[in-house]
């Protein structure tokens, strides 16, 4: 059992970093279809229905993080995607396909796939579970609810330095003159 601001800054974090990747994915449904397809993991009829499907998950995985009641199947929903994410790049990364598009960042912004990807996930993962973990029952005072609330900041802004700096390395190596 682990506390309840640990479980709770966890689900807001995830939440928040949820609804943001389905948002990417369903204002732009052409472009995530396109990155489903370029993964070359399904076969190409299934493709629609992945890509509609992964989106709605994911928003329904934020949405549930939010409440106690929907907290656990939100967040084993959450750990599934992040576990399946990780799979989908471990397999191409293995292929060799290292200057694909990873579809993490959305489409205003192009992320090759790189090892770093599975550091990121497993991050991801460990928030998952902090939020499915069951809680020890006390009463929050007002400080833990102020805790609760900037330690899920903090995950979310160390969440998004890290997307950026993934997204970014490639160009801050030629910036250095590394290839």
């Amino acid at each position: 059992m682990i506390d309840p601001i640990i479980s709770t800054a966890a689900a807001l974090a995830l939440s928040v970093i949820f609804a943001s990747a389905a948002s990417n994915k369903l204002r732009k449904p052409n472009w995530f279809r396109r990155q489903v397809e370029e993964y070359q993991l399904a076969p190409s009829f299934l493709t629609p229905v992945i890509a509609l499907g992964l989106p709605v998950v994911e928003l329904l995985a934020a949405v549930g993080l939010l409440w106690t009641t929907s907290r656990s199947y939100a967040a084993a929903a959450a750990l599934t995607l992040v576990a399946a994410y990780a799979l989908a790049i471990g397999i191409n990364l293995l292929r060799g396909r290292h200057d694909m598009d990873c579809g993490c960042s959305g489409p205003a912004m192009h992320q090759p796939l790189h090892p770093m990807l599975l550091l990121r996930n497993l991050f991801l993962g460990v928030l998952a579970l902090g939020a499915l973990l069951p809680v020890l029952e006390r009463t929050l005072s007002l400080h833990d609810n102020f805790v609760m609330i900037a330690a899920g900041i903090v995950a979310v802004l160390l969440y998004a330095a890290a997307d950026l700096w993934l997204a970014n390395r490639s160009l801050l190596l030629k910036l250095s003159g590394d290839k």
